[in-house]
């Protein structure tokens, strides 16, 4: 019986027809992502930090820092034959608004490197530079691929991250990150590539942390899909709070319209219900992003049964990342009908502004209507008093005139 022949793990060239890929085509994602400024034109700015862990058997870490594609083309052919348990890159943006410090040929000499697929090219699309807040709904729909060898999981997660307190416009900003996870289940080797929004992320600063410490033997080593949950509970906790500023500000708005008394002075106005309205377009790219996150739990509770079923996790540790995925599900759907509700209450006290306004108008119509009777009643009765006056006149008036001639001397 002949065996059949092993999956091919080469990652196709940046020029190269991948069939059964969702970007066959490298070329055309290439001018995309050129067109829409995802990377920088020249290495006078650029960064890729890449850290090895494990190398060989020598058990050794190392970290290092790449300013330039040479750099990345002579630490892959030191690196070259030697697998590391756990490889790390990651890639970061000066802020979330400008392109990935790292030029388009640098991040193909990535894939090809690590044996990436060109799915990772769909993820830098996102890291696009900005000058207004383009596709805060969209999430790029997560991907997912097993061969038999090693499965691929590529997703963008968004998350709300608290602005700097001294930021008078906005409390809140609408944040990402960029994941590639590839396990090989033959070597029990794990790539993972991180796009970040800032260089100072605190994400990749736990990961550091962890790294150093005991905590890498128990986190890492345990379960290859705990890295996502590390990323997940640095940032998805932050969406109960950003509700709830949001809904405590809408609140107050709301209290003061219900109470408001048309024949006072308003305590709303246009400003007021500018700020309503605004709220309520920030709940409005949520339900997309939620739903994008539920996605990406099923990719990875996919990821955790082709863990199961070739063996490089046991029963309990499957069981267990199981459960925490469905936990993530449960408060998904907590914060999902937050989100609703939150958006159902802005547009109920948008309404309840407006018509505010509106019985503020009619009644300002009505207050003038009674003091234009009044004016034309006044009117009416200064009119009958001259007309009276007037018959009185005419009456008295030619008499007065005749017993005046007659009273008056004869001239001689």
């Amino acid at each position: 019986m002949v065996a059949p022949p092993k999956p091919d793990t080469t990652a196709p060239g940046p020029d190269e027809f991948d069939p059964f890929c969702y970007i066959p085509y490298p070329r055309d994602y290439r001018k995309r992502a050129e067109s829409r400024k995802c990377f920088q034109k020249d290495e006078s700015n650029v960064q890729v930090d890449w850290t090895e862990v494990n190398l060989g058997e020598s058990g050794e870490t190392i970290t290092r820092s790449f300013g330039s594609l040479a750099d990345l083309q002579s630490y892959r052919a030191q690196i070259r034959g030697r697998a590391g348990t756990l490889r790390m890159i990651s890639i970061s943006q000066a802020n979330s608004w400008r392109p990935l410090n790292v030029t388009v040929e640098m991040l193909e000499e990535i894939v090809s490197a690590t044996g990436c697929s060109l799915q990772l090219l769909n993820l830098a699309l996102s890291f696009c530079e900005k000058s207004v807040a383009t596709e805060e709904a969209y999430s790029s729909a997560p991907m997912f691929s097993y061969n038999g060898r090693y499965f691929e999981v590529a997703y963008i997660f968004k998350y709300a991250f608290p602005k700097a307190k001294d930021n008078k416009t906005e409390a809140w900003a609408l944040r990402q990150t960029g994941v590639y996870h590839k396990y090989d289940s033959e070597i029990d080797q794990s790539t993972w590539i991180f796009m970040n929004p800032t260089k100072s992320c605190l994400f990749q600063e736990r990961l550091g942390q962890m790294r150093l410490s005991s905590e890498y033997d128990t986190a890492f080593k345990i379960h290859p899909l705990l890295v996502h949950h590390i990323l997940f509970t640095t940032f998805f906790p932050n969406w109960r709070d950003y509700l709830a500023s949001y809904e405590a500000r809408v609140l107050a708005v709301s209290n003061t319209t219900t109470t408001q008394r048309v024949q006072e002075t308003l305590n709303v106005n246009h400003q007021t219900l500018t700020f309503i309205r605004s709220v309520e377009a920030r709940c409005l790219p949520l339900r997309a992003i939620f739903c994008s996150f539920d996605k990406t739990l099923q990719i990875l509770r996919k990821a955790n049964d082709v863990l199961r079923d070739c063996g490089r996790v046991d029963h309990a540790p499957w069981m267990a990342m199981e459960q925490l995925l469905g936990n993530y599900k449960n408060h998904l759907e907590a914060y999902s009908q937050g989100a609703a509700f939150l958006q159902n209450r802005t547009a109920t006290t948008a309404h309840l502004i407006t018509d505010t306004f509106s019985f503020k108008n009619s009644h300002r119509a009505h207050e003038q209507t009674e003091h234009m009777l009044d004016l034309t009643l006044s009117t009416v009765d200064d009119s009958t008093t001259v007309r009276v006056i007037t018959v009185v006149t005419l009456i008295y008036l030619p008499s007065t005139f005749v017993a005046v001639g007659l009273s008056s001397p004869v001239p001689v």
